[in-house]
């Protein structure tokens, strides 16, 4: 045996390169098609995004504010608590009026909790929170 001679040797690499085209293709066509065989296997019917009625979105909410000494506030102007209540059910009675609940941070918890259960309890479906971002952040 002759290590040294090149033409008697034989190749004992295996040429890989079809294999990897191979693969490359099969991977090609599993990215195209995955994308058209989700929505059918999950199947899952999308709701319409569109709104249902413009003249909704266009309302103006109430503003309630609760500052710091623990005045409440609505629309700007100061309300007492039983007041309060009695035009959270008013509120309540006009379809798709909102409340945004706008409170000083020094407020307490508890006190923006009482006033969520007292609109919940009067009947007013949609109560938000305002807060403000901060410009350092």
């Amino acid at each position: 045996m002759n290590y040294g001679d090149s033409q008697n040797q034989s190749i004992a690499d295996m040429n890989v390169t079809p294999m990897i085209d191979v693969m490359f293709v099969l991977l090609v066509l599993f990215l195209v098609s995955i994308p058209l065989m989700v929505p059918q296997t999950m199947g899952v019917d999308l709701p319409d995004t569109q709104p249902h009625n413009a003249a909704e979105a266009d309302d103006e909410p109430y503003r309630l504010a609760i500052r710091a000494d623990g005045v409440i506030e609505l629309d700007g102007e100061e309300i007492s608590e039983d007041a309060l209540l009695e035009r959270f059910e008013s509120i309540a009675d006009e379809e798709g009026a909102r409340v945004l609940l706008e409170a000083d941070k020094n407020v307490t918890y508890e006190r923006i909790a009482t006033l969520m259960v007292d609109a919940q309890v009067a009947g007013v479906a949609q109560l938000g929170f305002l807060t403000e971002a901060e410009s350092n952040r």
